[in-house]
């Protein structure tokens, strides 16, 4: 093997390659888990907005002293030819938690006929127990927030049991719903009190969710909100962008301090082998082979630590899903973009640092002091 190999000099220098290493791979680890756990808890958040992807819910807009929706109005959602179903519903919310953060969802309540439609078209399933009726204050709960909150079938939800639930009353959970979206049902005429619904809901037919939002958009009013994806979506997302910078800043903070430190660390490394790299340019090797030796040597090391920091985050974020979050309803986001684009930075920042430092040396390096010095 060439004995200016790379892996000959990390073989035969254990003791500064690994605690490089071992500092580096840590590094990826804690902002990993950062990364994980925000993911984890917006994707929690947007649950609230899933059932929102299947069918539109238009209410008045009591933020401007709106509260019936006019005839004309109704008439004028009606027209679009990519609607299927319109018909009356109420939207009422219970609290959830998610990584110890309460997040509210909403429940809605629609006619007995109705709910079988919106489980069709929400493509969700009953797991477990049946649908609510007109006879009992009941209720349907997905099954992410029954695990959340700890629920079976037969116990009860609602203001009288839980003051962070704004379904007002005592409601017993009678079935489980199951599917990538959160959907929650009662019976309307159980949540309207018998008055008359302020709200439509809008289902579209199958695969024309996206032409039916186009045609709403059309219609947008000071007099009705209408509840479409982007109108949930740019809700959620201004509140969770306040959480992301926060996050951004705590590891942009993490991976400044940690370029410094190996930086440094590296640069003491380096010193140590002025001797090694002024006999090398003695004997002939250019200054552009000795720099080029440096930038593979960090960068080899800085992807190595990148690799096992990952390999790491992903074993024990994994145990930790299938022992502790999901059994409690709330999955971890392990592989998601976030992970990927917010521990890149580690590597290459480091990487960059380590290498300007020790090139500035190297650019000062004067090889006939340095074997003077041997001699």
């Amino acid at each position: 093997m060439n004995p200016l190999s790379i892996f000959i000099y990390y073989t035969r220098n254990k003791r500064k390659a690994l605690p490089v290493l071992g500092i580096l791979t840590l590094a990826v680890f804690g902002i990993s888990l950062t990364l994980v756990l925000t993911a984890t808890i917006f994707d929690g958040v947007r649950g609230f907005v899933s059932p929102y992807y299947h069918f539109v819910v238009v209410e008045p807009n009591y933020n401007k002293k709106y509260y019936q929706l006019d005839t004309g109005l109704r008439a004028d959602v009606r027209q679009s030819e990519h609607l299927e179903i319109v018909a009356p519903i109420q939207t009422s919310y219970v609290s959830g938690t998610v990584l110890g953060i309460q997040t509210n969802y909403p429940v809605f309540g629609v006619s007995d006929e109705l709910m079988p439609r919106l489980l069709q078209a929400t493509e969700t399933t009953l797991l477990a127990g049946r649908l609510p009726t007109i006879r009992e204050q009941e209720v349907a709960l997905h099954e992410s927030l029954m695990k959340t909150r700890g629920l079976r079938i037969g116990d009860t939800i609602g203001r009288d049991v839980e003051r962070e639930d704004n379904l007002s009353g005592k409601w017993t959970v009678v079935g489980v719903i199951g599917g990538k979206t959160v959907l929650n049902l009662v019976s309307l005429e159980r949540l309207s009190k018998g008055r008359t619904p302020n709200e439509i809901v809008l289902i579209p037919k199958a695969g024309e969710m996206p032409q039916l939002q186009a045609d709403l958009d059309a219609l947008k009013t000071d007099r009705a909100t209408i509840q479409t994806p982007d109108y949930w979506n740019q809700f959620v997302e201004r509140t969770l962008s306040q959480y992301d910078t926060l996050v951004t800043s705590i590891n942009v903070v993490i991976i400044t301090v940690l370029s410094l430190g190996v930086g440094l660390l590296n640069m003491i490394y380096f010193r140590q082998r002025t001797g090694e790299f002024g006999v090398l340019a003695g004997i002939g090797f250019s200054r552009a082979f000795l720099m080029r030796r440096v930038t593979l040597e960090a960068l080899l090391l800085t992807v190595v630590a990148w690799i096992l920091g990952m390999a790491l985050s992903l074993l024990v974020y994994q145990v930790l899903d299938v022992l502790v979050f999901s059994p409690r309803g709330t999955p971890l986001s392990i592989l998601n973009a976030r992970l990927l684009l917010g521990t890149l930075p580690v590597p290459i920042f480091v990487w960059l640092f380590s290498t300007v430092t020790i090139m500035w040396q190297l650019s000062r390096l004067d090889p006939v002091a340095v074997i003077d010095r041997r001699d």
